[in-house]
């Protein structure tokens, strides 16, 4: 149906009081990115995703309507979507709407995204987008209590396609400043990289969909800087990929690295280094970045 908004709607064994205090702790299932109130009448909060430096999406919003245990409204009042072409600010003004309704011992959670209709630029990727936090993340938090992941994840968008893309991720040197040898190329490759010393790290291409994700496998690895000199191994580095008008967007995330184990305090700016600047740079110019800003000269 036309100019019909984004909605969506999910049901769990849950009272209703349960699953409004639940829903509204964004960061447990939305995105751990937020800054400012979002419990009462006209809090104000931010969200993004991405760095204040390169900010893949920002929204400002408000919340103009609490009904306790029954439902919540928050408007957008302000917006950027970096990967749109025409209308980066198509979020705002826009109303993200959560209502609860009782179905005998469970709850019915409707949500929808007011203004976000198909005539959108952004609607194809933002409806996959909020598919994933409703039906998957949030579902997963009310029925399971499982909450966002604390993996390092980061995210760029390029004018690139997704095709080449995954040939230039797969182009290791290119783009991350390190000793490698073997193929990264095409699933069940094998490779191999060092990072200096006696350090090593045996990589498994262990899920290459073209256009869309490839997955790396950490087998085994020696990090001599570290208590814990296989912090690495069974770890996954993945890259999903999404293209648009010509726009790919990377979300990467390298799952089992979190702010619990030893390296993070290293690998969060590493990480961040090699994807939105050395990879980024390499998507758009064809020459990665190796001068890493947080090195000590």
């Amino acid at each position: 149906m036309k100019n019909q908004s984004y909605s969506a709607t999910i049901e769990v064994a849950l009272p209703q009081k349960d699953v409004f205090t639940r829903m509204n702790d964004f960061e447990k299932w939305w995105t751990r990115h937020i800054e400012g109130e979002t419990a009462k009448l006209n809090d104000e909060f931010v969200l993004r995703y991405g760095d204040v430096q390169g900010d893949i999406h920002y929204s400002k919003h408000k919340l103009i309507e609490v009904i306790p245990d029954r439902k919540i409204v928050s408007l957008v009042t302000e917006s950027k979507i970096n990967w749109i072409e025409k209308d980066k600010n198509e979020w705002t003004n826009t109303k993200m709407i959560f209502e609860l309704t009782p179905k005998g011992d469970r709850t019915e959670l409707k949500f929808t995204h007011e203004g976000l209709v198909p005539e959108k630029e952004c609607y194809a990727e933002c409806a996959k987008g909020w598919d994933t936090f409703i039906k998957q993340n949030l579902y997963a938090y009310l029925s399971e209590g499982k909450v966002l992941s604390n993996d390092f994840k980061t995210s760029i968008a390029a004018k690139i396609s997704a095709e080449e893309a995954i040939k230039r991720i797969s182009d290791v040197p290119a783009w991350w400043d390190v000793s490698f040898t073997g193929s990264a190329e095409k699933q069940n490759d094998k490779f191999i990289v060092k990072m200096g010393g006696d350090s090593f790290f045996d990589f498994t291409v262990a899920e290459l969909i073209p256009g869309k994700r490839v997955v790396w496998l950490v087998t085994d690895c020696h990090m001599p800087w570290y208590s814990d000199k296989k912090e690495w191994a069974n770890t996954r580095l993945i890259f999903d990929l999404t293209e648009n008008n010509g726009i790919t967007q990377l979300t990467f995330k390298h799952e089992g690295l979190t702010p619990e184990v030893e390296c993070y305090k290293d690998c969060e700016p590493g990480w961040t280094h090699w994807i939105k600047t050395s990879l980024f740079s390499y998507f758009t110019t064809g020459k990665g970045d190796f001068n890493r800003p947080y090195a000590k000269k």
